[in-house]
């Protein structure tokens, strides 16, 4: 192999931690590469991403992410930034995005958490003490007694994407969550069986999904049910979503950095 061929073959592997936009992507690496596309946007832009990101929990929320939350959050330090001669009110805008259900809801969650995952640099996990999940699980009792099923929703889908720091936070304390979740499978509609795990946590997720498509014919053929039950697999079925921010003029890279 010649020197440039070399130089070729070795550029043409991606970075470690680069998703290509338009390559199968895990469910984690999706939810990651679409809230960085969110994140890393000009502040005069944060109105057309807003609109981007509510219609994304409105028709794609298993791609809906905490992480999107903070280009929202982080502006709020100051009132009015100037951009390009142009001052922008990011508080107020803020404010109007926040009252989306799931990320609201995301929001709620970490801090019953003790935002962690703000926190989590700043401090020694293996000596934090554990955060008891019983205020998490009486809120979700609330959530999922309720009669609005899109607010319910809502809430599972918030309670899978912060699972794995809920368990963190708890240091595998899950059993209040785990049931309460399985007290709301037994209070209403029969829900799909959750298939047999591991751990607690996938034991988890699997309730959480069940209670998500309680129809197992119906479920079948659903993206989201797809995504959500098997977060391993590669697929390209978040493009559907990278469209909906290219639809409201929002530059979508070629690659995005995986923020961990």
């Amino acid at each position: 192999m010649g020197f440039i061929d070399l130089v070729e073959h070795l550029f043409a592997h991606d970075a470690p931690n680069t998703a290509k936009i338009g390559k199968p992507l895990t469910l984690r690496d999706a939810k990651t590469a679409l809230a960085m596309v969110a994140v890393h946007q000009p502040l005069a832009d944060m109105r057309k991403v807003a609109d981007a990101v509510k219609q994304l929990q409105d028709e794609f929320p298993q791609y809906a992410t905490y992480g999107m939350t903070h280009y929202y959050n982080e502006p709020k330090r100051v009132r009015f930034q100037s951009e390009g001669g142009r001052f922008v009110d990011a508080d107020a805008i803020a404010d109007a995005f926040a009252a989306s259900a799931i990320l609201q809801d995301e929001i709620t969650i970490q801090h019953l958490m003790g935002d962690i995952a703000d926190n989590r640099e700043h401090r020694d996990p293996a000596k934090t003490p554990a955060i008891p999940a019983d205020e998490l699980a009486k809120r979700t009792r609330e959530h999922l007694s309720g009669t609005d099923d899109a607010a319910r929703r809502a809430w599972l889908f918030a309670l899978y994407d912060q699972l794995d720091d809920i368990d963190e936070a708890t240091k595998d304390g899950l059993e209040p969550l785990r049931s309460a979740l399985a007290d709301a499978a037994a209070s209403g509609a029969p829900a799909a069986e959750a298939p047999a795990a591991a751990d607690d946590k996938s034991a988890t997720r699997a309730q959480i999904v069940a209670l998500l498509f309680p129809d197992p014919s119906s479920a079948a053929g659903d993206a989201a049910h797809r995504a959500l039950s098997d977060p391993q697999a590669a697929t390209d079925d978040y493009m559907a979503a990278v469209r909906v921010f290219r639809d409201h003029g929002v530059s979508v890279p070629e690659s995005v950095t995986l923020e961990r």
